[in-house]
């Protein structure tokens, strides 16, 4: 038989298969194809010998669900593969286990709630590829014990705790993959290796990557975004290395290396982090090769505690803090560098730390370089120009070597403290510049805007944006109105209140942030603000969680924005509050910035934003804001026509061309486009322009013959469908053979006739509607939200699932995912915690089903005090408003208390419209569950059993406790006990006595049942 190999089947229904996988493993060779049917299958599976596990039909129809706490799959020979196939581990330590031997996992999907989806150990080696793994109650993929894992185009999201953990010599590498949703993303200790290839890492909950004890870590062309905590942590004597790599947007430090360990970063960008970019101490140390570094909100680059660092060829800017820090005895050595715009020094060493800088330039920095405090180094080669305070400043004349340096056009003074090595080749002040150490007058800021960045320049920059009309009229009057105060003030007479700070009112996405920023160099051109950077903010930014934080992290942004713009995005949720019963923190942050307004009004221009409506309680929350905010700027919705030129400006500035009916198509797209919350004006037009290149690209993609005139022609196919309708957002195509399969499915569950004749006419509706809508006829309101009233155990979860899909397979949805939640997953501890946490469960949704267990339980308050579930209800009203298209939510409980649920909240009745009642199930279709349970599990019921288990349900007491379909298995696994123990008695039982369930195994209808 060598050579040949056989294919074995397995369904629990279909003739002539297997009943289940570990049956069909039993009975296969090495080398056997095993094609498991749609359906789920309750068993642990041990792959003992050298098969392939494939899934037949669409994904996900194939599950494989652990029973209890043993490995939903465990791999116990050379190897074998796995495709197509969710494994599902409810509970228990691991869901996949490899000790030893190769498991090659395709298309698959790991679905656990265990202590880690996938182990790897003892050399045991996973090949992964365009598969995912979710966790919800622990880590991701683990490798140890010298074990080996090799992941392509995989997802692993929504995990508890870290995605990716290599211990004791185990060597993880990632390619292609996202690792999204989790605590962490990656952890390497113990002397573990790994890499991670063209990965990309978001939304991290708390640090992205950390090495530990001796480990080693390869990172290229990977993106780390959006993580809240640090975004690589180095520790213990690791060695990580990051070419090619951007992060962007952490919660604290981009790169944090300590303990010894040292870190290599060449090419890699570092974009708007919270804390340092690059923070080194411990006698820690770091490579920084070509890197960028961006906008970081605290000291760019921080070496202290005895570490080192080497920076080359690297450019930092923008930022309000200083460039590069050496404190603390650190030795720091800066090659080649670019140091641009930040809101502290460009170079700063103190603390006995050593900082030697050769080549590269500082410029627009607060300072150009400073040694202080007994730190010493040296500077050769470096150009220091155009910096708002002093060029080069030391402690004492021998603290630091100056020499071949070109230091010019500072405003302060270009040397202090410091006597140059070779003073012919350090180029004297020129004569227009302020070289004296007084302070910078009126007129010095003025020369200083002129030139490229001039007034008429400015004001010409301005007049260039598209739109805005009534927004260039306020800011050319106050342009206007601070010259007449100049003129008036040479003539000798007093000029007039001017009051500089402003509200900027408006919906989102008219640039609001655009314009502060040219104000702020306007006003730096006119000579009222010395250096016009702009430091923007949001309540994160300036609020902490506890008494006294805010006032210090507020003082702290307004110090950096000194001598600029400071610009506070959505102040008004500073007057709303946290929520909590305690101090109102955002309003600390107000009485401080009032405060501070008034001890720096002349070196400050704040500038609030937010919608008209929101500004004014903001305005509202301290006596004194009205009087220094007197000139409020409004910022209207774009017109369709100017929404049209902002996509024009778009293509022009990617080589792209609109055609004159793309034009039209577009003008008319945004005629009718919803001007709701989600309208983001033009962030709205960048989208659509992405979409429509994206949409060029697929339609253009076998077209080898395209010349370059083709290629940049947008036409109207390639503008999208309107989102928002009353059928749903276009989320997709109608799939007509998926929707017969799903209500074939539906038709198929046990009984629940009301609720098929009611989900199918829905269905029917929504087809319908589709139709009509692609007819161009109009399109009837339908309301998709459902109340699902019945007893537990009816089926209500099966029936959402079905729903989700149905609904995803008639393009009225984009995923179709069901998000299980009941209170305890909405409700908080305190008020607004309530609302955080219904959007976040919301959000979870987004795209599918929104599923409510126990609904009612949000109207009926456990106890006193405030009702935290009737503001779960009051946010979900106005999310299920604002997100009409998006998601379908679900209520389910009770059909007595869940009247009580639509009269919490008036809005709930009108989105609630249609409701499917569930009824208990006969006596005969709780046999047939029971049946198909005892089929699935390889036992068979006798004619005589199935009459004792009728008895068995007609006799039992309806109550509201009854589980329905849960009570039958629960009855179930009670007679698969019994046989078990009557096995006991039998000597070497036969095939069909194992099988066969016989009526003294079926329970008495008032004996306790053990489920």
């Amino acid at each position: 038989m060598s050579g040949v190999r056989s294919v074995l089947s397995v369904s629990p229904t279909e003739p002539d298969c297997f009943r289940t996988i570990s049956d069909a493993i039993a009975s296969a060779t090495d080398g056997d194809m095993i094609s498991v049917r749609p359906g789920t299958y309750p068993e642990a599976v041990v792959l003992d010998r050298e098969v392939t596990l494939s899934g037949a039909g669409s994904a996900g129809e194939v599950r494989i669900e652990s029973a209890g706490g043993e490995p939903v799959l465990r791999l116990a020979c050379e190897r074998a593969s796995v495709s197509g196939i969710v494994l599902a581990q409810p509970s228990g330590e691991t869901a996949i286990d490899i000790a030893g031997g190769v498991l090659h996992v395709e298309e698959c999907v790991v679905a656990a709630d265990s202590r880690v989806a996938v182990a790897v150990r003892r050399g045991g080696d996973l090949r992964a590829r365009d598969s995912e793994v979710r966790n919800g109650a622990g880590a991701g993929v683990l490798v140890f014990d010298g074990g080996r894992a090799e992941l392509h185009g995989c997802t692993l999201r929504h995990i508890a705790t870290t995605a990716v953990v290599a211990r004791a010599g185990g060597t993880p590498r990632l390619v292609d993959c996202l690792i999204a949703d989790a605590q962490g993303a990656v952890l390497a200790a113990d002397r573990a290796g790994g890499s991670l290839e063209n990965c990309r890492v978001e939304r991290i909950s708390a640090t992205g990557i950390v090495l530990e004890s001796e480990s080693e870590l390869t990172v290229t062309g990977t993106t780390l975004s959006d993580v809240d905590g640090v975004a690589l942590l180095v520790g213990a004597r690791s060695e990580p290395v990051l070419r090619d790599c951007r992060i962007e947007r952490t919660g604290a430090q981009a790169v944090v290396v300590v303990q010894g360990a040292s870190a290599v970063l060449e090419d890699v960008e570092l974009d708007g982090t919270a804390g340092h970019a690059v923070h080194v101490v411990e006698g820690a140390s770091v490579k920084l090769i070509g890197c960028t570094i961006r906008d970081t909100r605290h000291d760019a680059v921080v070496v202290d505690g005895a570490g080192s660092a080497r920076l080359s060829r690297c450019t930092v800017s923008g930022g309000a803090g200083a460039g590069v820090v050496a404190d603390h005895n650190a030795d720091v050595v800066v090659a080649e560098t670019s140091v641009t715009g930040t809101s502290g020094a460009g170079l700063l060493a103190r603390g006995g730390a050593r900082l030697v800088v050769h080549g590269g330039a500082v410029r627009e920095c607060a300072t150009g370089a400073r040694w202080e405090s007994g730190a010493t180094g040296e500077l050769t080669g470096v150009e220091v120009r155009e910096n708002l305070g002093d060029g080069v400043v030391a402690s004492g004349p021998d603290s630091v070597l100056v020499r071949a340096c070109v230091i010019d056009r500072n405003r302060g003074q270009n040397l202090r403290g410091v006597t140059p090595a070779d003073t012919a080749d350090t180029l004297p002040a020129g004569p227009a510049e302020h070289t004296g150490g007084g302070p910078v007058t009126k007129k010095d800021r003025r020369e200083s805007g002129k030139g490229d960045q001039g007034l008429d320049a400015l004001l010409a920059e301005l007049e260039n944006l598209v739109g805005l009309a009534g927004v260039k009229r306020e800011v050319e009057t106050l342009v206007r109105l601070h010259q007449m105060a100049e003129r008036r003030a040479a003539a000798g007479l007093p000029s007039p209140p001017l009051g500089r700070h402003l509200i900027f009112a408006g919906p989102p996405g008219t640039g609001k942030t655009t314009v502060a920023r040219l104000y702020g160099k306007i006003l730096t051109a006119l000579g009222v603000l010395r250096s016009g950077q702009l430091v923007e903010v949001a309540r994160a930014d300036l609020v902490a969680s506890v008494i006294g934080g805010t006032a210090l992290k507020t003082t702290e942004r307004f110090e950096a924005a000194l001598g600029g713009v400071l610009f506070i995005d959505e102040a008004y949720t500073l007057a709303q509050g946290g929520g909590g019963t305690g101090p109102d923190f955002g309003r600390e942050a107000i009485d401080t910035l009032v405060k501070l307004m008034e001890d720096h009004r002349d070196d400050v221009v704040v500038i609030v934003a937010g919608y008209t409506n929101d500004m004014r309680s903001f305005l509202a929350a301290n006596p004194g804001l009205s009087s220094r905010f007197s000139r409020t700027i409004e910022f209207a919705d774009y017109s369709s026509a100017e929404l049209v030129t902002i996509v024009e400006n778009l293509c022009t500035g990617n080589q792209y061309r609109l055609e004159f009916e793309t034009r039209a198509a577009l003008h008319t797209y945004f005629t009718n486009l919803p001007r709701d919350a989600a309208f983001g004006n033009g962030r709205t037009a960048r989208k659509v322009f992405e979409e429509m290149i994206g949409r060029q690209a697929y339609r253009l993609a076998e077209d080898d013959t395209a010349d370059a005139v083709v290629l940049t022609r947008l036409l109207p196919d390639d503008l999208g469908p309107l989102p928002g309708s009353a059928v749903g957002a276009g989320a997709g195509r109608v799939d007509a053979e998926r929707v017969d399969e799903l209500l074939g499915k539906l038709r198929g569950l046990v009984g629940l006739d009301d609720v098929k004749s009611e989900v199918a006419a829905m269905v029917d509706l929504l087809a319908s509607a589709r139709q009509r809508q692609a007819a161009g006829l109009p399109v009837p309101s339908l309301s998709r939200h459902l109340i699902f009233a019945g007893p537990p155990g009816t089926g209500k979860t099966t029936v959402a699932r079905l729903y989700g899909s149905l609904l995803t397979a008639l393009g009225v949805l984009a995923q179709g995912q069901v998000t299980e939640v009941s209170r305890a997953d909405l409700v908080g501890e305190y008020v607004g915690h309530t609302a955080r946490r219904t959007t976040e469960a919301f959000d979870r949704a987004r795209g599918g089903v929104l599923f409510i267990d126990e609904a009612y339980t949000l109207s009926a308050s456990p106890g006193g005090g405030h009702d935290f579930g009737r503001e779960a209800i009051d946010t979900l009203v106005k999310l299920m408003e604002d997100h009409r298209d998006e998601v379908v939510v679900i209520a389910a409980g009770y059909e007595r208390e869940m009247e009580g649920f639509l009269a919490a909240n008036p809005g709930l009745s009108s989105r609630f419209s249609h409701r499917v009642r569930f009824a208990n199930y006969t006596p005969d279709e709780l046999v047939t569950i029971v049946n198909q349970h005892a089929h699935t599990a390889g036992y068979e019921c006798t004619g005589a059993t199935v009459a004792a288990l009728r008895g068995h349900f007609a006799a039992v007491p309806r109550d509201e406790s009854f589980g329905n379909g849960r009570y039958a298995r629960q009855v179930l696994d009670e007679a698969v006990t019994r046989h078990a123990r009557r096995m006991r008695g039998v000597t070497s039982p036969t095939i069909n006595e194992l099988c066969l369930l016989l009526p003294e195994d079926v329970p008495k209808p008032l004996e306790s049942i053990h489920g």
